[in-house]
């Protein structure tokens, strides 16, 4: 069975931002922690929700291994 697309909400917390910022539609977290080093290199840690259901999956730092996908 294939997986679906678009699987994950992310909420990421950036140093100095009183505010977290939040994505709806991620698919490979991988990639995505790769997008924030680059466009967002203050972050600090992402917090990972099943999109469909809002449950909390797990939290990822910066600088820890990320995978593509949770099982």
């Amino acid at each position: 069975m294939l997986k679906k697309k678009n699987d994950y909400s992310v909420i990421v917390f950036l140093e100095n931002e009183t505010k977290p910022k939040k994505w709806e539609f991620v698919h490979k977290l991988n990639g995505f922690s790769m997008f924030l080093n680059k466009k967002h290199p203050t972050w600090l840690y992402m917090n990972v929700y099943n999109r469909r259901s809002s449950a909390f999956m797990k939290q990822f730092k910066k600088g820890v291994f990320v995978p593509p996908f949770i099982e």
